[in-house]
């Protein structure tokens, strides 16, 4: 039996209801980013002068899994250059490209896994990937903040990342698979 052809860029949106037309994945990326963008200036502040709550998680964790690792890095890069305006840069720019990676890279292998290890995956990595790591990291390393203080004001991103990574799955399950698979082409990525 003949071999599938590989994908032209199986980095755009490899799941396991195929690829994106690229002109519709662009599409996607804009109308994902623009929204995320407006979401991200809806803050609430906490205790932390780095750490707000805010819906803007939801757009790159949504992107990541939509589009997979590059459509998340990029969505996760604008939404996070729009929080950057109004908050300290590097907090806000690499927690959504790091948001957008989590849920991305899971979204990468759903080809090969069953829906629930996808699922624990995408929820692991946003919490501890997007959410934990960014904030710690850049509190104690630039900002110098005590690790123990960084570490509560990081786990109010990780609950934070949780509780949009659950809305994004129902999302992307619910609404969004089912309207892309009629425009999905068959996956053409080697096992």
């Amino acid at each position: 039996m003949k071999k599938p052809l590989p994908s032209p860029n199986p980095l755009l949106q490899p799941t396991h209801q195929g690829t994106l037309p690229t002109t519709l994945w662009i599409a996607i990326l804009a109308i994902f980013s623009a929204i995320g963008i407006v979401l991200r200036q809806l803050t609430i502040p906490t205790f932390s002068p780095y750490v707000t709550l805010t819906p803007g998680f939801l757009i790159p964790l949504l992107t990541g899994i939509v589009l997979g690792p590059i459509g998340g890095l990029l969505c996760g890069l604008f939404v996070g250059i729009s929080g950057a305006l109004w908050e300290p840069i590097l907090i806000p720019l690499l927690g959504n490209v790091a948001l957008g990676i989590s849920t991305g890279i899971p979204t990468f292998y759903r080809h090969k896994l069953h829906q629930t290890p996808w699922i624990v995956a995408c929820i692991i990595s946003a919490i501890i990937i997007g959410g934990f790591l960014p904030t710690f990291t850049i509190e104690v390393l630039v900002f110098g903040v005590l690790p123990i203080i960084a570490a509560f004001a990081a786990s109010i991103d990780a609950v934070q990342a949780g509780i949009w990574i659950a809305i994004a799955i129902i999302l992307t399950q619910g609404i969004i698979e089912p309207i892309l698979s009629k425009y999905s082409k068959p996956n053409s990525i080697p096992e």
